[in-house]
Parts: structure tokens; C-alpha cells; sequence
């Protein structure tokens, strides 16, 4: 069986939304709460900030393969307050550099 190569799907953008969904309640109403954990603010629901970016940026990917981020794309598509630290840790535990250039990655778990 010959697998075929990842091409972008033809979805309407303007039909998605940015931001992180609660697991439980499928909330857009995350908060961060310290520096690595973030709380649903309808339900109440706890999880690690790098986790749901994790996966956020993973479901992302399935829609638009090989997309690359520069730092602000990836603060706006998370739409959380974190900390320059707690951002520092999400991005070099999910991106990589493109090349050699500064600030512009692409996502790889």
C-alpha cells in the first residue's frame, strides 16, 4: 500500500477559530494560569499549557502541513497570556527553525 503525500485540505479559513478549545466543555475561554498550566474558565478544567499547545498546533498541522510560524503567529493562534518563558519551552519542545533564520519555525513535534 503506497501512501500518499500530505497535501492541504480545501477548507473555508474564515470558518475556523483561533484560540484553544477545552477538552470537556469545547470552551474558547483558556487562561494561563502561573507559567505551565492553564484553566478552563467555564468549566474549570486543568491541563499543562505545552500540552494543549501540543496538540493544538498537531490538529493544525493536519489542515495546513509544512505551515511555518514566526513568534507572534504562534501567540496568536494560542490566544493565552503565557509568560516569554513558558512560550520559550513551546517552541523548542514542538518547533524547529527554518534554516538559519530567527523567530521563523515550523512545526515539529
Amino acid at each position: 500500500m503506497m501512501l500518499k503525500a500530505r497535501v492541504p485540505l480545501p477548507i473555508v479559513t474564515r470558518n475556523i477559530r483561533r484560540g484553544i478549545k477545552c477538552r470537556r466543555c469545547h470552551a474558547f475561554d483558556w487562561q494561563a494560569i502561573g507559567g505551565s498550566i492553564g484553566k478552563c474558565g467555564r468549566c474549570g478544567q486543568v491541563e499543562s499549557v505545552q500540552r494543549i499547545a501540543a496538540d493544538y498546533f498537531t490538529r493544525l498541522d493536519l489542515l495546513y502541513p509544512g505551515d511555518i510560524y514566526k513568534r507572534r503567529d504562534i501567540m496568536d493562534h494560542l490566544k493565552l497570556a503565557v509568560s516569554e518563558y513558558t512560550l520559550q519551552k513551546i517552541i523548542h519542545a514542538n518547533f524547529r527553525r527554518l534554516e538559519h533564520r530567527k523567530r521563523i519555525y515550523f512545526f515539529s513535534p
